[in-house]
């Protein structure tokens, strides 16, 4: 018992097997840090994998009594597409279609069935190996097994890192720089938080999502700030289909009804600065450096509406405190014009 209990408070015995058990996990951190850190720069030609079909009318029926999806649509899903249904799956419903969404680390699956056809599209993305990597580093969209590897890693670190400080101490004797390295080891990171190198970047990503229909039209979208009271104060952007003779895109703009209703009716269009051509399915981003220094100071909300001919209407909107005293990151999901919005933005110096 003696020897156990010396061998177990060892701080050498402890800082070894910890080091042993994260050893790979800090390699693919690390590694993984520099990805994310120029994720920007990194190419990438995701590999996209389309599945149309059409679901008997038996199935078809039971899915829309039962919204549901049972044993006989699994077994069908299983033989059309080669892939397996999960247990538990991310379905919306409503009067027209049921999607769903299936995201897994390094890309995705989503299906829609067309409720009164039957007529069944899916979209199955592999984003590579890095993109993998990536969300691993994050912990989304992955299993319960790596959630809990990440919390038996992250455990493993801690006592490394804290027998490794024990050891630095016993041993620090005759090595005058130890403790200056240590402090430096806290200050660096810390100064380049105080003092980022990189510019400050503001923006806005808006994500329009594909969608499978017959006849697709890029839809019309509005961006603008507005106040608590939910009055207009300052258009963003407009996207519509401005290269058309004689301004006739103007004319479809009353689609986005909110935005034409707090400030499209009284615009001169085309705005300046504000006005551009629709966007494709994809993610777009609005850079909103300087956009609203001249705002006065309180809380206001970024609204975004997005109208397509021949399809829907959507609005999502984002809280926004200004002037913006600490980095900010927002984001709202949308459902069916719109994918998702993102804001990004740091304090002004």
């Amino acid at each position: 018992m003696r020897w156990m209990s010396r061998h177990f408070w060892n701080w050498k015995n402890w800082h070894w097997v910890s080091s042993a058990i994260c050893l790979i996990g800090m390699l693919l951190f690390a590694f993984t840090g520099i990805t994310l850190n120029h994720a920007g720069s990194i190419e990438s030609s995701p590999q996209t994998v389309v599945t149309e079909a059409g679901i008997t009318p038996s199935l078809l029926s039971e899915l829309v009594e039962q919204q549901r999806f049972s044993p006989g649509f699994r077994k069908w899903y299983r033989e059309t597409t080669g892939s397996t249904l999960p247990g538990r799956v991310d379905a919306q419903w409503d009067a027209f279609e049921v999607y769903v969404a299936m995201p897994r680390a390094g890309g995705d699956t989503w299906f829609t069935i067309t409720l009164d056809t039957g007529d069944f599209y899916q979209e199955t993305t592999n984003r590579g190996a890095i993109a993998y990597l990536n969300d691993l580093h994050k912990g989304r969209n992955t299993p319960w097994a790596w959630r809990w590897f990440l919390d038996i890693f992250s455990g493993a670190c801690i006592v490394f890192s804290v027998t490794g400080l024990m050891l630095l101490k016993r041993y620090a004797k005759g090595r005058k720089i130890t403790w200056p390295l240590v402090i430096a080891g806290f200050i660096i990171p810390i100064a380049f938080l105080v003092f980022p190198s990189h510019a400050k970047a503001d923006e806005l990503r808006i994500g329009l999502p594909r969608i499978p229909v017959a006849e697709y039209h890029a839809p019309y979208v509005a961006v603008w700030l507005a106040n608590e009271r939910g009055e207009r104060v300052k258009d963003i952007a407009v996207w519509y289909d401005i290269a058309m003779a004689d301004d006739e895109g103007e004319k479809w703009l009353k689609d986005l009804r909110l935005w034409w209703r707090r400030s499209g009716r009284s615009a001169d269009l085309p705005i300046d600065g504000v006005s551009g051509a629709t966007r494709r399915p994809g993610i777009s981003t609005l850079m909103l450096d300087g956009r609203f220094k001249d705002v006065p100071a309180g809380n206001y909300v970024i609204w975004l509406e997005a109208a397509r001919e021949l399809g829907g209407r959507e609005t999502l909107k984002l809280p926004l405190s200004l002037p913006v005293k600490q980095p900010l990151s927002t984001r709202a999901q949308g459902e069916h014009e719109l994918s998702s919005i993102e804001l990004i933005m740091e304090p002004a110096k």
